[in-house]
């Protein structure tokens, strides 16, 4: 399941959500040099682990890192 963790719309009909939180969240995270992923999930509760850079990250760098759809 990590594999498609992030990508929009999976598991959305089963959850009754739009499937667009996460992916939302792994591309801000990415567009400012961070990371975002799942540490643990146990239980229904699960973790995540995000970091970002403490400097702000180049214009040119961050449109790279930024995946645009198809």
């Amino acid at each position: 399941m990590s594999g498609h963790l992030f990508a929009a719309f999976r598991g959305a009909a089963r959850s009754g959500c739009t499937g667009l939180g996460l992916a939302i969240a792994h591309e801000l995270v990415r567009a400012h040099g961070g990371a975002i992923e799942l540490v643990e999930s146990v239980g229904g509760r699960t973790r995540f682990l995000i970091t970002i850079p403490d400097q702000p990250v180049r214009p040119d760098e961050a449109r790279q890192t930024i995946r645009r759809p198809a």
